[in-house]
């Protein structure tokens, strides 16, 4: 059995590469200064749960979205959350059509925009954007045995006390 390196990894740098890239830019100055942490992460985590209840049940045998995520600079005054879920999959779904049922009931909502691509592999990655500046990534993960939906909040001023690589 060939086995393949885990994406995760690769995928969270990307993630977060587009995020400060992307995500922080939608403000002036790249930061939404009335964000607090907390909705940050209550905001994001709510949209990772919409994607999650787009994934047919009959395909799903566990389902866990992670409690806490990571903080990443945006700048050097301002984090964004980064957090995810994973699903355990079952009865070899169609990775494809999945996401794209996903993609359609976010492209629909003008407060979204979405792009369909594929990675390496020829796996099928969705990136979801907001307005606000928030990515969900989702995607197939462990030779198709997970899919996985990888996340980032718009970029805040930092909460006192805490810094980047922060767990919350």
């Amino acid at each position: 059995m060939t086995r393949r390196p885990s994406r995760w990894g690769l995928v969270a740098c990307v993630a977060v590469v587009v995020s400060v890239l992307t995500g922080c830019a939608q403000k002036d100055d790249g930061v939404d200064k009335t964000l607090t942490i907390d909705q940050a992460k209550h905001q994001t985590q709510a949209v990772t749960q919409q994607i999650i209840d787009l994934v047919p049940s009959d395909f799903v045998a566990l389902s866990k979205v992670r409690p806490k995520g990571i903080l990443l600079a945006c700048s050097p005054t301002s984090l964004t959350w980064s957090g995810g879920a994973t699903l355990t999959v079952q009865s070899d779904p169609d990775f494809t059509k999945i996401l794209t049922d996903i993609q359609t009931a976010f492209t629909a909502d003008p407060a979204y925009t979405t792009i369909m691509d594929t990675d390496y592999y020829g796996d099928p990655v969705l990136t979801i954007h907001d307005k606000a500046g928030s990515q969900w990534i989702v995607s197939p993960m462990t030779r198709g045995a997970t899919l996985d939906v990888m996340s980032s909040s718009p970029c805040f001023l930092t909460p006192d006390g805490m810094q980047p690589s922060d767990s919350y």
